[in-house]
Order: structure tokens, then sequence, then C-alpha cells
């Protein structure tokens, strides 16, 4: 079993969603996620996108909840094993958006 991952501060979440665009915050019922949506030309470009959320999901060992509609993909982040928004959240999003 891997080792659990340290929750992140309020502050550390607030720099996440100041720092990288398209980023939100969002509740359901008691487990705070990261959410993100951006739309493309067509489905072949939102499948390319969606690729790519695959490679890190796989490098990091760390998977998203990925919906796919024609040209908009969404998705939402947390860590399933805690309920909660890690580092492992911080680290999936930080290689998205700086590759």
């Amino acid at each position: 079993m891997r080792e659990l991952p340290k929750n992140l501060t309020d502050s550390e979440i607030q720099n996440i969603l100041e720092t990288y665009e398209g980023w939100e915050l969002d509740t359901k019922e008691t487990i705070s996620f990261f959410a993100f949506q951006k739309e493309f030309k067509n489905f072949k470009e939102a499948f390319g996108f969606i690729t790519k959320l695959a490679f890190i999901s796989e490098k990091l060992d760390h998977h998203a909840e990925i919906w796919n509609e024609y040209n908009k993909v969404r998705l939402k982040l947390f860590t399933h094993e805690t309920n909660a928004l890690t580092t492992r959240d911080k680290d999936w999003i930080t290689q998205l958006m700086e590759e």
C-alpha cells in the first residue's frame, strides 16, 4: 500500500487557484475537489487533451475523473484515499499546467 499524501492547507489550495487559470474549487456533499473545464476546436483536439491527461495520470499514479462531450473536456480531481485535496493533486495540476 502506498503512503498517504499530505492534505493541502487552505493557503496551498488558494495558491493553486491563483496560479493556474481555469481551475475552480467545488464541493459535493463533504468532499472538496478541483474542477477544470476546457473547450477545443473539435473532438480530435479534445481527445488529444484527454490522452495527455491519461499520460500524466499514469506517470503520477493519480487519476482524475474525466468527462468528454464532443469538444469539451471536464475533470474533477481529489485524492480518493483521503477524500481530500492533497499533494498528489497539486503535483498532478502542476504537471499538466507546466507542460
